[in-house]
């Protein structure tokens, strides 16, 4: 347990174990939290509502399945969240690899089966748990190209609620180029981006200040988007 509070801003959290004189043993993953400054949220837009950090389990590669934590919700929605009851549908994250498989998190109702689809073609399903949480692998490749991706929760038969986003898939030899370009995914931050590319998450305001004309608000990028990672020593 810190001494202190953590001061707003991101911040990369892991645990390493030592045996005797051995080397270090670090942790496969690591935890991102943001913690917003008095009086705004975590994209830096002023609010009268108390909000909370955000904090996220991603694999210390940068390649994996990433895992919310907590949300940066109001912190009179606590009480709801913890129940498990009564929760919108909401994705949370949305991972995939090199090799286009894919790997969906969010919440939902308690007791849900979680459909995924892909221009209506039924890709993927689990339950929501006990507390709302599911995750959703989708055991396929999927080729690159511009899908419409549609997530239903189904009670009892029925389909109670329902998310639909566009999802754009690149063809991996676009994106890391010999002239080091990366094309943004959905589920990319410029943290993730800075951790695969440039070895660091906390590096994000590299690509940032490299690439000004492309992005309005660091917090914002949009897949699609092409992005250049300046070479750095």
């Amino acid at each position: 347990v810190p001494a202190e509070p953590l001061p707003p801003g991101s911040r990369e959290l892991s645990v390493s174990a030592r045996l005797g004189g051995g080397e270090p043993v670090w942790s496969d993953s690591v935890v991102v939290v943001v913690v917003p400054e008095q009086g705004k949220d975590i994209a830096g837009r002023t609010t009268e509502e108390p909000m909370a950090p955000l904090v996220v389990e991603v694999p210390r590669t940068g390649f994996g399945a990433s895992n919310v934590l907590q949300q940066p919700a109001a912190a009179g929605g606590a009480a709801e969240a913890a129940a498990g009851t009564d929760l919108a549908l909401a994705v949370g994250v949305l991972d995939y690899d090199s090799g286009g498989n894919l790997s969906l998190s969010g919440r939902a109702r308690a007791g849900s089966d979680i459909r995924v689809y892909l221009d209506n073609d039924l890709i993927g399903h689990a339950p929501s748990d006990a507390d709302g949480n599911w995750r959703v692998t989708i055991q396929r490749e999927i080729a690159p190209g511009l899908y419409t991706m549609r997530v239903d929760e189904v009670a009892g038969g029925t389909v109670v609620a329902r998310l639909e986003f566009p999802f754009s898939r690149a063809d991996p030899q676009e994106i890391e180029s010999d002239t080091l370009l990366v094309v943004v995914q959905p589920g990319n931050s410029l943290w993730r981006l800075a951790r695969r590319t440039l070895g660091e998450g906390v590096r994000y305001t590299v690509i940032y200040e490299a690439n000004r004309d492309r992005i309005r608000d660091p917090d914002l990028i949009y897949p699609g988007q092409i992005f250049e990672i300046p070479q750095t020593n």
